[in-house]
């Protein structure tokens, strides 16, 4: 399966870096990394989580 990010979405991951970045660029690049490691996960795995 293919992830396809939307416009709306990777304009609202960018949104939640900047907002994370204002304290700690540090977790900024964190948590942008884990959300987009999930992507992939679900591209690989359709059918896990709930």
């Amino acid at each position: 399966m293919k992830v396809h990010w939307t416009n709306t979405a990777l304009d609202q991951l960018q949104s939640i870096h900047d907002y994370i970045a204002y304290n700690s660029p540090y977790y900024a690049k964190r948590m942008v990394d884990r959300i987009t490691r999930c992507s992939i996960q679900i591209s690989q795995f359709p059918l896990s989580g709930r």
